[in-house]
């Protein structure tokens, strides 16, 4: 089993044994009952106890006595389960005697159970030899005598179920060692505790994730809660507070071990003094996000090793034995939302302390390691002990009022609650104010009065109420108080990840009072964080933060970097990359940054950067980011460090952190953008009425799509939603409700504000279309005229006369661009200002323009044979051949145009880095990043020459004198790997251009192994089959009286097996290759319409994953007896057709069935089972006309216009259809749409 198993085990058996004392206490589930009157006071006082703690967690929930109720038993679950942990690890550290590990030798009791036996002997005949009374005064001795306030007995959670489930419990402790998946060392680490937490929240993670819900403040430690890893701690903390008392003790020792190897190895190390020594119990580290500690447990041996050489070197006055004390009481702080969180952090520390104090040594009395899971009175109750006796004016009494209220709703907002910042916003701007210094004077006398008033008013507070739940919660607001109004040396984190696009309302209002202005802090909480580190740490103090690495480029956080470039010195920044081997786990997705700044601005080193982003497998990221680190540390070159002059970060519009480039490829971003030419625009949005506007073209009539002929007349007109990646030309398959320049949805907006119509005087232009998000890079199209455009699918218009579309399209297909696209947004998802921000340069290569235009025309020819695609023709399977060899000289034609677009592309970006004038040390960081355009790859002579020859006789789309040239340099070799998986090719998104860049190979040299193969891909060679019959179908069904075929035999018509025969061979196929055809379906014809067409039919035009699969052919069924089959036309369908399905195509087959049961001879033993099948098929054709009747009485009454999904809705829901083709969201949205 796992660690997360084991966990949970653990978890479901304490709170099950919880739940179970609770109800044995008259605390019932639902309500609360009494006590009877024979109960122990023991029991009384407990539920008193609890129905206090109970009655506070309801007036946070809404007096909901069951949730109120649920949130303690989860409370006293962590808390015992806390206990039993880390007695494992302090036994585990011999610490204290064994209480847990039970042992053979000793009676399978542990070490200290059994001592405590002999002293109390009454005990053996007890519950499990007294097990519970056992715990009882081992957790009162480790509260007694090392001061651990978790094991008091008076703990607010304190809890013990019965011996047995103890016993139990325990049991469950013990095998994780045992257990070969987790180790008999598992519990030395100092992370262990925070591992556990981590598992222990599964259970509240999974739920949150289910719920969909946008995430408010008591849920931000689950949405986004990251164990931090135990060697970026150390770097991090070794490179604030390490580096920081070197500046001040810059010969210090303390970085060697006793054996005089490196322990504490530090970047750019200073040789001389920088800062005045401060004495060390002075220095505070400070992490706000706390979590489990792990910031805080590391930090304490770095003080401890700190402290004692103060001692060996300095000759300081420190005993020893009191440097734990020192530490947890003066040097480390902590806040955190999360009481259990809390709860970990300070027994891992009292932890620690024990281990390091000796036997003499004293424990610490507190931590000043916080839960902000207190509450406060409203400020009308304390208003007048603020202002009584005050001569402060408005603003300060309006700033009491304020601070106040941000305290009473720290149990919401925890560290990101600012006092001294709305304090010093009381301070005169201008400093040369002749007033200004007597100003300051009086707002230091204000402000130091409020802080002492606050204090007074939180410690009067504790009198309300007053049981140990409220007293404990009112000594965490006294320490929370005390915390916000400190300056820290150090700010360490590793802050929650929340998007604002997930705030639920409360935060997103409270971020976006505090943390929005003057720069925008919002986009993210961890942003929040950065700048409330920030105001932590003192004037030169120092901060280390690790997070996603979004903040380095994207233009939301533009406000972010342009503080940390201006206001704070970027010591060191290792952009990591996602790496779920050593950082966060396999089941995180995170992009990583993390580094260190300093607050004092006089430090004026270039700031080192680590690139540990690109190509690197994940698994060597650790490894290769130690070796650079320890290379730049001493002195050594490495390839992945860089160092910059933080001014340079500035020559990037909005200062993203691209520090990896040449000084001189950094001026290019000094040249003309692309939004200086280009408009990039957000058309329109539909409110959440994508139903209602949204069709693909062949839902509709084509009639009624603009074009050159109906400009006047036109309800519909395409429109660019995006889609796959995908460049040059495509991904035009859907149309939007138009009709009178948009009336309908502009007259909407009244009801859907959030509809968006913009950029109207593009609308119908020729452009380039960009899909807004794509887990590959940038792909830019040609978007034709008569198209309008949406906000997930972007376009570009020239905004002045200079349209030049095809130069633009080539950069933007470039390496080049894709490089820089990454660099400004290295996210699936491309923003129109990102886009902005790109330098732009004309192509000097005239025929840049020549061969864009041409790739354009060959992916826009090749769509001819889709049937998907509006320009949609014919089959690429003719019926002048063999149908294997027709299909094999379409695949062969097809790679080699679409090895001239590829052998385009490579020019184009040879041609761009011409225009650019990129060094080569600059080219290589693209081709590194981008890789190689498969265009300049090797050939082998054999495949140059072929397709060379095949060049030579290309006359639709000839090639220019520049491929030919390029094709003549390209390297020959002769040693090309051999392709052995063609059957792989267009499978899984596996296009030519994948497939080459898959093997690294030319595609001439992919072209001729292919050629000579003769290998027809099965995938995608059974969906031109498919496609060729659904074209067939289509026509046979248009050509159709009513567009009603039936699969079924006695129905008075052919069946549509045969009429697709006929079809093909007046299209003149022979029989052969209509055997051949079918044979490519995989199944007999019959059986395929039967089982398989009508469900691959709405997969392959499901192109939208969001939009409904929309077939535009049906297949009614009356179930599995078969009794009706029909495919319809749903341009024929309406009411009218269903009136006639009831009347000639049921009746017809009603006669049919009647007649073949009368005939039937049941003196067989077949014919007694004919028999009961044709009942069973009538049965079933009964109620498919009721079904019929129903839809016909409910009044339906199908509309082209209205979609498919609209159509067909009613159809599904009265299960008429042989696959379900809406899912039940989309189905709901249809069956009560009121348009």
């Amino acid at each position: 089993m796992k660690l997360i198993d084991h966990v949970l085990h653990i978890r479901s058996l304490i709170q099950q044994a919880i739940d179970n004392r609770f109800s044995r206490l008259g605390l019932e589930v639902s309500e609360e009952k009494e006590l009877p009157e024979n109960a122990s006071t023991g029991n009384r006082e407990k539920r008193n106890k609890l129905e206090a703690i109970i009655a506070t967690h309801k007036q946070t929930l809404g007096d909901d006595y069951a949730e109120a109720r649920k949130e303690t038993i989860n409370e006293c679950t962590f808390t015992l389960f806390n206990r039993l942990a880390a007695l494992k690890v302090m036994e585990d550290r011999e610490l204290f005697p064994e209480v847990i590990r039970r042992r053979v030798e000793h009676g399978n009791l542990s070490y200290a159970h059994k001592q405590w036996l002999e002293e109390h002997t009454d005990e053996r005949n007890a519950e499990r030899m007294g097990l519970k009374h056992f715990l009882e005064d081992k957790f009162q001795e480790l509260s007694d005598s090392y001061k651990i306030p978790l094991y008091s007995p008076d703990y607010a959670y304190a809890m013990l179920p019965t011996a047995d489930e103890l016993f139990e419990i325990i049991t469950a402790f013990n095998e994780i060692e045992q257990d070969a998946d987790c180790g008999v060392d598992i519990w030395k680490g100092d992370d262990i505790l925070g591992w556990l937490y981590e598992n222990f929240n599964t259970v509240e993670k999974l739920a949150l994730k289910d719920s969909g819900d946008k995430t408010e403040y008591d849920k931000v430690s689950l949405q986004s809660q990251v164990y931090t890893p135990q060697w970026v701690v150390k770097f991090l903390v070794d490179n604030t507070l390490g580096k920081m008392y070197l500046e001040m003790y810059p010969d210090s020792n303390f970085i060697y071990d006793e054996d005089g190897k490196v322990k504490y190895l530090i970047a750019n190390a200073p040789t001389s003094q920088m800062r005045h020594p401060k004495k060390l119990e002075e220095i505070k580290l400070i992490d706000p996000a706390c979590g489990s500690g792990n910031f805080l447990i590391y930090a304490f041996s770095l003080f401890y090793d700190l402290y004692l050489n103060q001692i060996d070197q300095y000759d300081a006055e420190y005993s020893r034995r009191d440097i734990p004390k020192l530490i947890v009481e003066k040097n480390l702080y902590g806040v955190d939302l999360d009481e259990r969180a809390v709860q970990l952090t300070q027994i891992a520390l009292f932890i620690k302390a024990m281990q390091l104090k000796g036997r003499r040594g004293a424990m610490p009395a507190y931590t000043h390691v916080v839960s902000t899971h207190f509450e406060l009175p409203e400020y009308s109750n304390v208003k007048d002990a603020f202002i009584s006796g005050s001569d402060w004016n408005e603003a300060q009494q309006k700033t009491i009022h304020s601070i106040w209220e941000d305290l009473r709703a720290a149990y919401k907002f925890g560290s990101l609650i600012r006092v001294e910042e709305q304090l010093d916003a009381l301070l005169p701007v201008d400093s040369s104010d002749m007033f200004a210094n007597q100003w300051k004077a009086d707002m230091f006398d204000f402000k130091h009065q409020m802080i002492t008033t606050l204090r007074n008013q939180v410690h009067q507070w504790t009198g309300e109420g007053s049981n140990e739940y409220s007293l404990a919660k009112a000594n965490d607001a006294i320490t929370f108080l005390d915390i916000l109004s400190t300056k820290f040396d150090v700010a360490v984190a590793n802050p929650p990840y929340t998007d604002s696009a997930d705030f639920g309302v409360e935060l997103k209002e409270f971020v976006g009072a505090n943390y929005s202005k003057p720069l925008k802090f919002n986009s993210n909480l961890y942003a929040c964080f950065i700048k409330r580190c920030c105001e932590l740490a003192g004037d030169d103090g120092k901060v280390g933060m690790i997070h996603p690495h979004t903040f380095m480029f994207i233009k939301t956080f533009e406000d972010v970097r342009k503080y940390l470039i201006g206001q704070t010195h970027i010591n060191l920044m290792v952009d990591y990359g996602l790496d779920r081997v050593n950082l966060f786990g396999p089941g995180i997705l995170l992009d990583a940054t993390f580094y260190t700044l300093d607050k004092s601005l006089s430090n004026n080193d270039a700031g080192v950067y680590f690139n540990i982003t690109t190509n690197l497998q994940e698994k060597f990221k650790k490894d290769v980011l130690s070796q650079a680190y320890t290379d730049f540390c001493n002195g050594r070159q490495n390839d992945r460090v860089y160092q910059l002059p933080q001014s340079k970060l500035k020559d990037i519009k909005s200062y993203p952190f691209i520090y990896w480039i040449s000084d001189e490829f950094r001026e290019k971003f000094r040249n003309e953008t692309i939004s200086e030419r280009y408009d990039i625009c957000n058309g329109i949005s539909s409110g959440g009425n994508n139903e209602q506007f949204y069709r693909y073209h062949w839902e509709i009539s084509q009639d009624d799509i603009m074009c050159n002929s109906n400009l006047n007349d036109y309800k519909w007109v395409f429109i660019n939603k995006g889609g796959p990646y995908k460049k040059w030309y495509g991904n035009i398959w859907l149309v939007f409700q138009w009709e009178d320049n948009g009336k309908k949805l502009k007259e909407l907006k009244k009801k859907y504000p959030s509809i968006r119509y913009g950029y109207e005087n593009y609308y119908y232009k020729e452009g380039l279309a960009f899909t807004g998000a794509s887990s590959k890079s940038l792909s830019v199209r040609f978007q034709p005229q008569f198209c309008i455009f949406e906000r997930a699918g972007k376009s570009i218009f020239a905004k002045g006369e200079n349209d030049d579309y095809l130069s633009l399209l080539a950069f933007m297909n470039s390496s080049l661009c894709a490089y820089l696209m990454d660099s400004l947004n290295p996210t699936v998802s491309f923003q129109s200002g990102d886009i902005e921000r790109i330098p732009y340069i004309e192509q000097k290569d005239k025929y840049v323009k020549t061969i864009t235009q041409q790739n354009i025309d060959i992916v826009k020819g090749l769509s001819k044979y889709s049937i998907i695609e509006p320009l949609y023709q014919s089959t690429p399977i003719k019926c002048c051949n063999n149908i294997y060899i027709t299909i094999l000289d379409f695949y062969i034609c097809e790679a080699s145009m679409l090895t001239i677009v590829l052998l385009n592309e490579a020019l184009i970006n040879k041609s761009v880095f011409r225009s650019f004038e990129l060094k080569d040390v600059d080219i290589k960081f693209v081709y590194d990043k981008e890789g190689i355009p498969v265009g300049d790859y090797s050939v082998s002579s054999q495949a140059k020459e072929a397709y060379k020859r095949w060049l030579s006789t290309n006359t639709e789309f000839p090639a220019y004198p520049e491929v030919w040239e390029h094709i003549d340099s390209l390297e020959i070799n002769e040693e090309q790997p051999h392709i052995d998986d063609f059957e792989s090719l267009y499978q899984n998104n596996n296009g030519w251009e994948e497939f080459c860049i898959k093997h690294k190979m030319n595609p001439i040299e992919v072209w001729y192994q292919f050629k000579n193969a003769g290998i027809l891909p099965p995938q995608r060679t059974q969906v031109l089959a498919f496609e060729l019959i659904t074209d067939v179908i289509r026509s046979v069904l248009a050509k159709d009286d009513d567009g009603v075929i039936p699969l079924t035999e006695r129905m008075g018509e052919e069946q549509l097996a045969g009429r697709i025969e006929q079809e093909l061979v007046e299209r003149g196929y022979n029989s052969a290759q209509i055997s051949q055809i079918i044979q490519l379906l995989g199944t007999p014809l019959d059986k395929y319409l039967q089982d398989k067409f009508f469900k691959q039919l709405s997969d392959h035009l499901n192109l939208f994953m969001y939009l409904p699969k929309t077939p535009f052919i049906w297949h009614l069924t009356s179930g599995p007896h078969h009794a009706i089959e029909l495919y319809i036309s749903i341009y024929k369908w309406s009411r009218d057709t269903l009136f006639r399905i009831k009347s000639v195509y049921i009746a017809n087959r009603e006669t049919a069935l009647n007649d073949r049961l009368s005939g039937v001879d049941i003196s067989t033993a077949n014919g007694k089972l004919e028999a009961a099948e044709l009942k069973e098929q009538l049965k079933e054709l009964k109620v498919f006309a009721e079904k019929i009747d129903q839809l016909l009485a409910s009044g339906y009454d199908p509309k082209l216009d209205d979609g498919v999904g609209k159509n067909i809705a009613p159809l599904q829901k009265a299960g008429l259809l042989s696959y379900e083709v809406l899912n039940a969201g989309q189905l709901k949205k249809y069956l009560n749409a009121d348009w």
